[in-house]
């Protein structure tokens, strides 16, 4: 099937379009992504989201169909479910191209939800700036976009908090006390964003306050430590994330088993190899893998599945 013909089935509402079919629109060229603009832009908007939606899906179950030049151009678009799932289909997309579109939707007028899928979407940038694998201007231009989000207390909590995980790698002095200040929050999801957010700072200093609260009595708050812990990849938490592998919440034991799968220190290794021999099915599952993760970082050559 050609492009034209695929963007005049689209124009049919009545018309079901095979997921097949959507190969025409991966990887456009700028002239086919002016044709499919034209298309897009004439269609009612329940078709659009089924059209972007039907794209995403098909993204992560196809990783070589690339939709990214119509997720970007949906940054523009009016319609917030339209908005929301471009963002996320643009999750595995690093071009330093996508940052002003997200910019613009973070300090636009739409609603909270989408504001704060846009910091979210944000937050992947620091540390490729961090790395130096985008320009020094493009980080002074996320960072001060999120820092006008988190100092505006006028702004929606969930936009805040968000922005806050999202900053979190550049690890400033005033990150650190908007850290301290959101951790301090009667707000659980406000305190929640906090220990991850010091795990995204890399800074050993957050260390014992994470062990400690490894005990809170919320299982929200030990999921996101453990979280936390496995980012900072310091052996000294092994000892303390040991009992969450038999805590009463699955998802805090996974995220436990999660957290030493990224220390990968021995001692991880021999808790998770522990879990492999006397852990539930799904422990014994999760350990497995994160075992073979360490082996192949430790010596691609040697990775074998035979654990």
């Amino acid at each position: 099937m050609s492009l034209e013909l695929f963007l005049e089935a689209l124009a049919d509402p009545d018309t079901k379009v095979p997921a097949s079919d959507f190969v025409e629109v991966s990887d456009l060229h700028p002239d086919e992504l002016g044709q499919f603009a034209r298309a897009w832009f004439g269609l009612p908007v329940d078709r659009q989201r089924w059209i972007v939606s039907t794209m995403v899906d098909l993204a992560e179950d196809t990783p070589e169909l690339d939709f990214g030049a119509i997720f970007k151009m949906c940054l523009k678009d009016g319609d917030e479910q339209v908005l929301e799932k471009a963002m996320e289909g643009l999750w595995e997309h690093e071009e330093r191209s996508v940052i002003p579109g997200l910019i613009h939707v973070l300090h636009s007028d739409k609603g909270s939800q989408v504001r704060s899928a846009a910091a979210v979407a944000l937050g992947k940038f620091p540390v490729l700036v961090l790395e130096g694998k985008l320009l020094a201007k493009d980080g002074e231009s996320i960072h001060d976009s999120l820092m006008e989000v988190l100092q505006d207390d006028t702004q929606p909590v969930e936009v805040r908090r968000r922005s806050l995980e999202a900053i979190a790698p550049f690890n400033t002095a005033d990150i650190k006390r908007l850290v301290e200040w959101a951790y301090q929050s009667s707000d659980l999801k406000l305190k929640s964003s906090a220990i991850y957010a010091m795990g995204r700072t890399g800074d050993m200093d957050w260390l014992p306050l994470l062990i400690k609260e490894m005990q809170s009595p919320e299982p929200d708050i030990r999921y996101e430590t453990a979280h936390a812990c496995g980012e900072l990849g310091e052996e000294d938490a092994v000892p303390h994330l040991i009992p969450l592998l038999e805590d009463d919440d699955y998802q805090v034991q996974m995220a436990g088993v999660s957290a030493l799968g990224k220390i990968g220190s021995p001692l991880a290794k021999k808790v998770l190899m522990n879990c492999v021999k006397d852990g539930d099915a799904a422990l014994e599952d999760a350990a497995r893998a994160e075992l073979q993760n360490i082996e192949l970082l430790e010596d691609p050559m040697s990775f074998s599945s035979e654990v």
